[in-house]
């Protein structure tokens, strides 16, 4: 009643209200007074997150985050804080459309089209992990440190320069240094090419030092490793790296599932680094890149005697830690997909692999796939693992099995021949 006085033309809700639709108009039409449009659409839901306020709530009580800010949260003020922009998101949400499919999305999308705003306007700068860095020593390298001005984005001079300190003494993350081999010609990038000369490893066979001689005319495009060093001086500040996991281990929750059964005991990971001292003019909120880590948000300004606390923005790419990753390791067999499906993730876990080859209507994607089978029985595994439903009885034939799933899901119909 309320919608019709006051003016509302359509009144946009989630679909889990649709039964109430035909009390709404009995009302309308019992008063006699103007009709608005109900236009229903489903909620987006996203792999390994909770949405409902009850639960995240439950969060915030137990103290197992910061606050309704917190960057593991799925609030507007959790994802803006873990770097997300207001124009990716609307990007994002435009991209689904008024769908009344259920829909089960992934994060990757989002960050991906983050990813494509901030990348033309993110400066560059350079940090290297203090676990285990290697000192790599340049003979003919410069006899005192010195700077000079490089751009901060190659690409986006607006951006202006960043004073970049050279010595004779690099540090080079221990990751970096375990691939360098004897006598490889390598490049250190915005700068130029170095021939090692020795490596020295401890008893374990861990790199403690390498030794290399100057060519910084040397070619870089016949070099096979470009790497990020940073000059070891007294010119750099300390630095948190954080990351985050999700807060549960499940992917699709069931109403049946206590939430509290599967809860990720490890959520947080900070690496402590030294960056270039261009990183300390950095305030809370601004987004850079750390090259060849990715892209990050400032969380906490840099201050003396207190390092700067900086937060990894999901660039949308697969990730390789954490309980999506776990849930990506095994592979469904080729036999239980349905013809013509791209899936890759296991049946058990319905995967992220399988929901970016799932059917527009199970994704939210504007792609479209189609499934043949003679055997009702194949069909019908096929349909349950591609919509993400539960286990459907084998009927007699793929006909009335295609009818029965259509009515029953409220998916687009199924014509047995396809």
């Amino acid at each position: 009643m309320t919608d019709s006085l006051e003016g509302v033309t359509h009144a946009l809700r989630t679909n889990e209200y649709h039964d109430r639709n035909d009390q709404f108009y009995w009302f309308i039409d019992k008063l006699k007074i103007r009709k608005p449009f109900i236009w229903d659409y489903s909620r987006m839901n996203f792999i390994f997150t909770l949405l409902s306020k009850r639960k995240l709530t439950w969060f915030v009580d137990q103290k197992r985050v910061e606050g309704w800010d917190d960057p593991r949260f799925p609030t507007i003020r959790g994802v803006l804080r873990r770097g997300l922009t207001v124009e990716a998101l609307k990007e994002y949400i435009y991209m689904q459309g008024p769908s009344k499919n259920i829909l089960l999305l992934e994060w990757d999308k989002l960050w991906a089209v983050n990813r494509k705003v901030i990348d033309p306007i993110t400066p560059r700068f350079t940090a290297v992990t203090d676990a285990d860095r290697v000192k790599v020593h340049i003979a003919e390298g410069p006899a005192t440190p010195y700077s000079k001005e490089i751009p901060k984005h190659k690409k986006n001079p607006d951006l202006g320069n960043k004073m970049t300190v050279f010595a004779s003494t690099v540090l080079l993350d221990a990751a970096d240094a375990a691939e360098i081999e004897d006598n490889e010609e390598l490049t250190l990038m915005d700068w130029g090419n170095i021939i090692v000369t020795a490596i020295h490893k401890d008893a374990t066979g861990k790199v403690t030092s390498i030794d290399a001689k100057a060519n910084f005319d040397g070619d870089f495009k016949k070099t096979k490793k470009k790497i990020t060093w940073l000059a070891d001086t007294e010119k750099t500040i300390p630095l948190t790296l954080l990351d985050f996991d999700f807060l549960i281990t499940k992917k699709k929750m069931e109403e049946e599932d206590n939430f509290e059964d599967f809860l990720n005991p490890h959520t947080v990971f900070e690496v402590p680094a030294h960056g270039d001292a261009n990183l300390a003019s950095l305030k809370k909120g601004d987004r850079i890149q750390i090259e060849r880590k990715g892209y990050y948000i400032c969380d906490e300004d840099y201050k003396q005697g207190s390092p700067l606390k900086l937060i990894l923005i999901p660039d949308g790419k697969a990730k390789t830690t954490g309980v999506e990753a776990e849930a990506n390791k095994t592979v469904i067999p080729a036999n239980t997909a349905a013809k013509g499906a791209k899936s890759a993730a296991p049946a058990s876990t319905k995967g992220a692999k399988a929901a970016a080859a799932a059917p527009a209507s199970a994704t939210g994607s504007s792609s479209s796939s189609s499934s043949s089978s003679s055997n009702p029985q194949e069909f019908a595994k096929a349909v349950s693992g591609m919509y993400y439903l539960p286990p459907i009885k084998t009927l007699s034939s793929t006909e009335t099995l295609g009818k029965s799933v259509s009515g029953m899901y409220h998916l687009p119909s199924l014509d047995s021949s396809k």
